[in-house]
């Protein structure tokens, strides 16, 4: 007799996610649990059904079960693991998977798969605090994790290509630039680690290994990636091969090609065309390059424009008086931490000169410069939330201001325990002005302006890492521009105790003898004359600027933006009237 061939008890499960029907098999699934509560491929499809569905944030309940019962041998551990990883991304609850695996390290010290794992959710959810870099106790945790894996490690290489970055990321600039060396030597055909290689060589200033690295990419090994041929072009566009205008052409062309390569396709061929003096062709690969980033990432010019005014609205309603300063000032600071750093806010749009300006004042040998660090808007947001920067300001009272005070000077205490002051060179904090206002009364900030004509066209011209959606259009980058300058005015007419200055790029590169003094002493800074020889530092320069901020000062980028005057359209209005020789920065808001 046949016999009857048994059921798959998990059949009508699999049919239900066969069909996505993902709540009625996750509903299967914790039906069946309760007769089976040690099946692990029963638990993980409950798992992966409920990550699917309408009900993400049960998979935690299967999913820790599983981590803590499922050995390391287990061929189910390394999906039991991702999935963790999906449920922080889908539900933002880091802290329960950070938790899970600081337990399951600390239960198995002697595995690297379980260090390895905590130390990569500890940099995920940080990255997902702050795409800024931000101190954290936390992230130096990850590197002790990522540095103590042994070679013997199946997964060793892969650690420590994180580790690498992660150095990067924490301005550890040799040991990152090391590691690198060593993993390219170890895996000399790895296109994403030369890649990464080439990029923190760029990031660090050092520009001769950047170039010779993705020439050799470019002219050896048929590269098909867009961004050596980026690195050429705006660091030693002289050398630029001949036959890589035709490939860039050509991966511009195919429409099928990822959008970030045919932007950076665009944006070299258009560097390469400009430094041949062919102001014209450069500019329309600009515009090429920025329609195709515009097409990928949509940009509402409206939503944007007013959110600035309701930030002037909110800012106005403070009474920012003298007087009232004074009064701000005693009632918050009684509480700081008297050995905690001062800060310094460094402001102003893209391109201003904010890079040069802190590393001036970071020169100085009682000042800690922190470069772009997010930690003030991570501070606001871990307190009054994470939503827009008018909702934030609607939900400053006083014990919300003490509390962004406090967390924000403990980070800047981290970063340079024995440093009097912290300057942050944030220039998108010129949107949270009105926040810093109202939280530091007693810091200095400092606005940098340029030549409008010369940020705007700097900005167009330049390849961002995260290129910025207002510059993708000419018209909405002036309508930027405007509103900008419209929330400076506003906030330097309210300035009654003279809590900003007003800083002109074109009067320090030109009189630096005389403005830099003045700026420090804004700052409550005692001149030094070391503060002129910044470019000797090697602190990584996490900016588009990273050449100009290694070199003495100089007025070689006064009047770059002249060349394009032709083809700008809608950014002439931003020069006005009789402006075409006015190179001050200075012609609505003079300096303090």
């Amino acid at each position: 007799m046949k016999q009857l061939q048994k059921k798959d008890p998990l059949s009508s499960m699999k049919e239900a996610m066969a069909a996505r029907d993902f709540d009625r098999a996750a509903a299967i699934g914790v039906k069946l649990a309760r007769t089976h509560p040690k099946n692990v491929e029963l638990l993980l499809m409950t798992s992966v059904a409920e990550l699917q569905g309408s009900h993400p944030r049960r998979a935690f309940t299967h999913l820790s079960k599983l981590a803590q019962i499922v050995p390391v041998s287990d061929r189910h551990i390394g999906m039991v693991l991702q999935n963790l990883m999906v449920f922080a991304r889908a539900t933002g609850d880091y802290h329960s998977v950070t938790a899970l695996a600081d337990k399951l390290y600390r239960q198995n010290r002697s595995e690297p798969l379980y260090a390895e794992y905590l130390a990569n959710v500890i940099i995920e959810h940080d990255r997902r605090v702050s795409a800024a870099p931000t101190y954290s106790p936390e992230i130096m945790r990850a590197i002790t994790l990522l540095e103590a894996i042994p070679q013997s490690f199946s997964r060793y290489f892969q650690s420590q290509l994180a580790l690498a970055q992660l150095y990067v990321h924490v301005e550890m600039a040799d040991k990152g630039l090391a590691l690198y060396e060593k993993l390219v030597a170890a895996q000399p055909d790895n296109r994403t680690v030369r890649h990464l290689q080439i990029s923190a060589q760029a990031l660090t200033g050092q520009v001769d290994p950047a170039v010779c690295n993705s020439l050799d990419l470019i002219e050896n090994h048929q590269e098909t990636n867009t961004q050596p041929y980026l690195v050429v072009a705006f660091l030693r566009p002289h050398v630029m091969p001949d036959s890589a205008i035709p490939f860039l052409e050509s991966v511009f062309a195919d429409a099928a090609q990822n959008p970030m390569h045919r932007y950076n396709a665009a944006f070299a061929l258009a560097r390469t065309a400009e430094v041949r003096q062919q102001f014209e062709e450069a500019f329309k690969w600009y515009e090429k390059g920025h329609a195709v980033h515009r097409e990928a990432n949509g940009y509402d010019a409206n939503q944007e424009l007013a959110e600035i005014d309701r930030i002037i609205e909110l800012a106005n309603r403070d009474d920012l008086s003298a007087e009232a300063q004074a009064k701000a000032i005693e009632k918050l600071s009684a509480g700081d931490d008297a050995t905690a750093p001062k800060p310094v806010f460094i402001v102003g749009m893209p391109r201003s000169g904010t890079t040069l300006t802190e590393r001036i004042i970071g020169a100085h040998s009682d000042v800690h410069a922190a470069g772009e660090a997010g930690d003030f808007a991570r501070a606001v947001g871990e307190v009054v939330g994470w939503g827009s920067i008018s909702e934030q300001m609607a939900l400053i009272d006083d014990k919300a201001a003490r509390a962004i005070r406090k967390k924000y000077l403990a980070a800047m205490k981290g970063y340079a325990p024995t440093a009097k002051m912290v300057a942050n060179k944030t220039p998108a904090n010129f949107l949270r002005t009105g926040l810093i206002r109202r939280v530091f009364p007693d810091a200095p900030i400092v606005h940098c302006q340029r030549h409008p004509l010369a940020i705007t066209l700097s900005i167009y011209t330049t390849p961002f890492a995260n290129p910025m959606r207002f510059s993708d259009s000419l018209d909405d980058l002036a309508d930027y521009y405007r509103a900008y300058e419209k929330l400076m005015q506003s906030f330097s007419s309210q300035d009654d105790a003279g809590q900003i200055f007003n800083l002109s790029y074109e009067e320090l590169v030109s009189d630096p003898e005389t403005m830099a003094p003045r700026l420090l002493a804004h700052c409550g800074l005692d001149w030094q004359a070391d503060c002129l020889e910044f470019y000797r530092s090697r602190q990584a320069a996490r900016t588009a600027s990273l050449m100009q901020v290694r070199r003495p000062i100089n007025a070689e980028s006064v009047d770059k933006w002249q060349r394009f005057k032709p083809f700008i359209g809608p950014l002439a209005e931003l020069a006005g009237p009789g402006d075409d020789n006015d190179t001050s920065g200075n012609r609505r808001t003079e300096a303090a």
